[in-house]
């Protein structure tokens, strides 16, 4: 191979010949950038064709080609993928003995023609064995390679790279493989989503180019069955990438530059120039062939990393069962059974995906769209709480709606969706479509979500809060109307639908006044506090208003704002408070008030059950009132295996409580409601100790419940003494588990207040307990607290409860 080793024996000096032929191509390459005969993808292949035949032709002229150097294209020139703005990837390979001084005066021979150009080369110079051993060091160099293909010299020199290249790379697929993916992720934060954003890069963002190019190199490891792994062939994807390289080539066309962000402002012309009727049309189609490449793409490597991980098939690993119906099977979540008949299946596969961070397994999202029963109309009570379980697990779920939208489903839940899906909003302002735009909102509202008295109403609000974007009108006018609609539909009372229409009509009106307006002056204070009418809305719209803001983009939201929004809501919380009176009385039904006049009659606790859905049941009791009440009652459903999703408590004047409970279980199944007389009066009157009973309950559910993937906060006690209500706000946020009410409710028991009202929610994993209790003075008269050391008893004893 002596031959081989050598360097060219001459390099021709001809400047004027290499001088001509990029003359001639300068013309041809400017004829065809201003030529409208070739748009979008077939742009891209002429021009490719043109620039590769114009390096061939220089290079010819330029070199001597001995045995032993040839030139390849690599990155996206070898894959022949040159938009008007690309670089030029080139590789010269030169024998391991060539000097130093032969292989400067080649490259130099070869890359200043190209220069001269006008074409941006990104060269590299390597001999077969340093261009591996680069590769081994970069994981970028490593794929880079693997498109190489052969451009001019020694034919036999390329194949030998090209060759040992695929093999190294699978040699060290498994570690290649992990920095490909981290290399993935930093690039997906780095560039941001291409489906969501408002000025996507079509390169490097996720469901971007290079996304496909990734693909690629997994298929080519070998290491695992990749065509198995991915939800569509490759050759699919190929082609579901073209409008992104159209897009591309017609942005570096338009503006002349290598850029590969499409900014709003460049959206109408690469529109026009590809036909779309407009703008809007354009990003719906880039969009649409992000989310599949981004789909893909996740799940792919996902798959892939099970594959490499030393982990068993899914069907061998350990099922951890979360329902009667669902559970986690290789960190995926799967149906268990038989298609269920359950109408809240969907909705509760979605929240414990998001809840566990437990991707929806492909044959779960496949049964889902073709067996799952329609969703009931009104939902229940079940059906809404995990819908809210959806929206408070916070980042997770962004994932879950990507997975549902793929799959037809989120549109089962909220028919709605379809008119945002995927909607530009063309300002500056924004950063994300409309659809992303309400997943981030939600995301940002979950972690506010102990900021508020309805963390539900909170959550469903700002999701819901620009829906009306998607249909003709002004948004908000347009976003009232619907949402009466969806929060009807979804089951919710007509005074929380209310508040939700409130939560669209003001989502604005916060920042609004606190930057636009004097907020010294009580007209303004004044008219604020009438639209808003309650403290709990003016919390619910200051926390809106932030994570409205913080998801619109990163000038939507500052220090200096939050001041005046916080400023503004102090405001007018002090004058709501000047304005307000005792806590009105709430109405209850005509079958409440007999089951109270029954508890008054026979003096003991009465109560009644009715099945709302086919999950969840309503049980009302009814007794004379005593300290202790309301923690037996919740302590003796806890025992019977009925968890508690909603609570509400009623005290009369004359000594009475009404007490009403949604509970629901777990693991299915009947509760014996048979057993609740007993537990209830055992454990008044001394004769059944729950504490007891409740252990043997936990013991049980720590079997079968899987711990929460989700993160959640410690339990916290916010006591307020400064409400217009006489009574003291008790609010306990805490992990969801077994006896949590209880547990509360026992120890605000235990120091003998007076429960006046209790308002109880499950928030996905987390509870939200509001109980207004007063003191019980010498006299007998029931008063607020207003007591420091009392209220740090409470905080300190409903604490170590829990």
């Amino acid at each position: 191979m002596t031959s081989c080793e050598s360097a060219p024996e001459s390099v021709i000096t001809t400047p004027s010949e290499t001088s001509a032929i990029a003359a001639r191509f300068r013309v041809d390459r400017r004829t065809l950038l201003v030529d409208r005969t070739s748009i979008g993808v077939q742009l891209v292949c002429t021009l490719t064709d043109l620039t590769l035949r114009f390096v061939a032709e220089v290079a010819s002229a330029a070199i001597d080609w001995n045995p032993g150097w040839s030139l390849v294209a690599v990155g996206g020139t070898g894959r022949r993928e040159i938009s008007p703005g690309s670089d030029l990837d080139l590789l010269l390979l030169h024998p391991v003995k060539a000097t130093s001084r032969e292989i400067a005066s080649t490259a130099e021979a070869l890359w200043y023609p190209l220069w001269d150009a006008g074409l941006k080369v990104t060269p590299a110079v390597h001999s077969i064995e340093t261009a591996l051993a680069l590769g081994d060091r970069e994981v970028i160099s490593a794929v880079t390679w693997l498109s190489a293909t052969h451009l001019i010299g020694e034919s036999r020199v390329s194949e030998t790279f090209a060759d040992r290249s695929l093999a190294r790379w699978r040699e060290r697929a498994k570690s290649g493989l992990t920095r490909l993916f981290e290399e993935t992720a930093r690039r997906h934060q780095r560039a941001g989503e291409v489906a969501f954003l408002l000025d996507p890069d079509l390169r490097d963002g996720r469901g971007g180019l290079r996304d496909v190019h990734v693909l690629r190199y997994l298929e080519l490891s070998a290491q695992v069955n990749v065509t198995e792994s991915m939800e569509r062939p490759f050759a699919e994807i190929q082609a579901v990438s073209l409008p992104l390289i159209a897009a591309r080539a017609e942005l570096h066309r338009l503006t002349g530059r290598s850029g590969d962000r499409l900014a709003l402002q460049e959206q109408d012309g690469v529109a026009s120039a590809l036909g779309h009727v407009n703008a809007d049309a354009l990003m719906a189609e880039v969009s649409s062939a992000a989310r599949d490449i981004a789909w893909t793409t996740d799940e792919t490597i996902r798959r892939v990393r099970r594959a490499t991980s030393g982990r068993g098939p899914a069907r061998s690993a350990k099922a951890h069962m979360l329902a009667e119906d669902l559970a986690i099977v290789d960190g995926e979540l799967v149906l268990v059974g038989a298609s269920s008949s359950d109408a809240t299946l969907l909705v509760r596969a979605a929240a414990a995906s998001a809840q566990h961070s437990a991707p929806l397994s492909r044959d779960c999202l496949n049964a889902l769209r073709s067996a799952a029963p329609e969703m009931p109309t009104p939902w229940d009570e079940r059906a809404r709480s995990a819908l809210v379980a959806l929206l408070g697990a916070g980042a997770p779920a962004i994932h879950v709606f990507e997975a549902l939208d793929r799959y037809e489903l989120l549109t089962r839940l909220l028919p709605e969706w379809a008119a945002v899906r995927s909607k530009p909003q063309r300002n500056a302002y924004h950063r994300f479509t409309v659809d992303r735009h309400l997943c981030e909102a939600a995301v940002n509202a979950a972690a506010l979500k102990r900021t508020v008295t309805r963390p539900d109403l909170l959550l469903v609000g700002t999701w819901l809060h620009d829906i009306g974007k998607g249909f003709p009108g002004d948004h908000t006018d347009v976003g009232i109307e619907v949402v009466a609609v969806i929060g009807e539909r979804m089951g919710f009372s007509t005074e929380d639908v209310a508040v939700l229409c409130d939560l669209v009509r003001f989502h604005l009106l916060l920042p609004e006044i606190a930057t636009r307006r004097d907020l010294s002056d009580p007209g303004t204070i004044n008219a604020v506090a009438a639209a808003v009418q309650d403290h709990d809305r003016l919390t619910l719209l200051r926390a809106l208003t932030e994570a409205d803001s913080l998801a619109t983009g990163p000038t939507a939201w500052s220090d200096w704002k939050a001041r005046l929004v916080d400023d503004l809501t102090s405001r007018v919380a002090a004058a709501l408070r000047d304005a307000a009176s005792d806590t009105p009385s709430r109405t209850r039904s005509a079958d409440h008030d007999a089951l109270l006049q029954r508890a008054r009659v026979e003096g003991c606790v009465v109560f009644a059950v009715t099945r709302e859905s086919d999950n969840v049941e309503a049980v009302v009791i009814a007794a004379p009132d005593r300290t202790g009440l309301f923690a037996s009652l919740a302590g003796s459903l806890a025992i019977l295996g009925a968890e508690v999703v909603s609570a509400d408590v009623w005290t009369t004047d004359d000594g009475y409580a009404l007490d009403l409970f949604r509970v629901t279980r777990r693991l299915g199944g009947e509760t014996n409601w048979r057993k609740l007389d007993d537990l209830v009066n055992g454990s008044l009157d001394g004769r059944v100790n729950l504490d007891v009973e409740l252990e043997k309950r936990a013991k049980s559910y720590a079997r079968q419940r899987m711990a929460s993937a989700a993160e959640v906060a410690a339990p916290s006690v916010l006591i307020d003494d400064d409400t217009p209500e006489l009574a003291t706000l008790v609010e306990v946020r805490a992990p969801d588990g077994p006896a949590v009410l209880y547990r509360v409710a026992r120890a605000i028991a235990a120091l003998g207040l007076d429960l006046r009202t209790a308002k109880v929610a499950t928030i996905g994993h987390e509870v939200v307990d509001a109980f207004a209790v007063r003191r019980i003075r010498d006299d007998g008269r029931k008063t607020k607290l207003e007591d420091a050391v009392l209220a740090e008893q409470v905080a300190t004893k409903i604490l170590a409860a829990l």
